[in-house]
């Protein structure tokens, strides 16, 4: 079982991704790392199962239901990111993309607990996510 500091720093790592491809999907079904390119695939889907992606999305919309302040906090990170997007290249600044990736970074330690606390034997997915994700930023 992982600790909630583990959780915390997995979630982390997971989260040190684009920001940009995160929130240019606008479905709310994905759960883990978000991709590390512009084309908006995450790349856990090439390492977890099809049985691993319907257990996280079960966890995330369980997660989001007990927890609307989450689900509202993901709308404004969604919300806040459309408006930097449409803001163009010369209107958002670099500050204002950092500040966004670490406001997204804190919601998903939260996200990922959520999803813990209501179905923990995700622990073993999180953690399959977290070697891919770092393996993926080794190669790069």
């Amino acid at each position: 079982m992982l600790s909630v500091q583990r959780v915390a720093l997995l979630a982390l790592a997971l989260g040190t991704a684009s920001v940009t491809a995160t929130f240019a999907d606008d479905t709310t079904t994905t759960t883990t790392a978000p991709t590390c390119t512009a084309g908006g695939h995450h790349h856990h889907d090439s390492v977890l199962t099809d049985a691993e992606k319907a257990q996280l999305k079960t966890a995330h919309d369980a997660a989001l239901a007990a927890n609307p302040s989450l689900q509202t906090e993901q709308d404004n990170l969604k919300q806040q990111f459309e408006t930097l997007k449409g803001e163009g290249k010369d209107g958002a600044t670099k500050d204002q993309w950092q500040a966004l990736h670490e406001q997204k970074q804190a919601f998903e330690v939260k996200l990922h607990a959520a999803e813990l606390a209501i179905d923990p034997t995700l622990a073993p997915i999180f953690a399959k996510l977290e070697a891919a994700h770092k393996d993926r930023h080794h190669s790069e």
